[in-house]
């Protein structure tokens, strides 16, 4: 971040979407002539899948990795420990980024699929997508590039992400009940709208 270099995180357990993803994503950076770094921080509760694909991933050399397991569990358990004490703060997504960038990897990791978010050094400026968006957006740099190049690398993806958006999506945000601390609403990463809540009860054993 001191180097104000392009910075990609991803995650999921798909094996073939990681794949996919990085080698597109190290294309575009080339094409770009960008100093990029990426790392792959996994997916909450998932141990033994994680560790299968953070050895293919370093056997591939494809991106730099969260250390192990443990490490990615405490990276999730951050995120949703920033997300509790600013609840318990009265913060909301309208009025605080941190927030609502925290819900949204959230989300994301609740979801099924693989997803990338991106930014550079310390701006506050992101773009964040899913499932095959994000390997779309990458594999057709070539359709944005010209606008990267005007607008700036970010806001070329968030534009062309934008534009490829069909309304059709379904985010899911997991939190662990912890002392109560639920957020009356949430709104969705993708289109803003309020998030249904639900009760679950689960048993997942690897």
């Amino acid at each position: 971040m001191k180097e104000e270099r392009f910075i990609c995180l991803y995650g999921g357990n798909d094996a073939a979407w990681i794949r996919k993803f990085t080698n597109s994503a190290k294309a575009v950076a080339s094409k770009a002539q960008i100093n990029w770094g990426m790392a792959y921080v996994g997916k909450k509760n998932a141990k033994k899948r994680l560790e299968e694909i953070s050895s293919i991933i370093t056997k591939e050399d494809s991106s730099h990795i969260v250390i192990d397991g443990t490490a990615m569990w405490f990276f999730w358990a951050r995120l949703e420990r920033m997300l509790y004490s600013k609840l318990q703060h009265g913060m909301s997504v309208e009025k605080d980024n941190i927030m609502r960038e925290v819900m949204t990897l959230l989300s994301f990791d609740g979801s099924d699929q693989g997803w990338a978010i991106f930014w550079r050094g310390k701006t506050q400026e992101t773009a964040s997508a899913k499932g095959t968006a994000a390997i779309d957006c990458m594999e057709k740099f070539h359709e944005w590039q010209n606008d990267a190049s005007q607008t700036g690398f970010i806001e070329g993806i968030n534009n062309y992400l934008h534009k490829i958006r069909t309304g059709k999506h379904c985010n899911r945000l997991i939190l662990a009940g912890v002392n109560g601390a639920i957020p009356g609403r949430v709104p969705c990463a993708d289109c803003g709208h309020d998030m249904e809540m639900f009760f679950m009860y689960r048993c997942c054993p690897e």
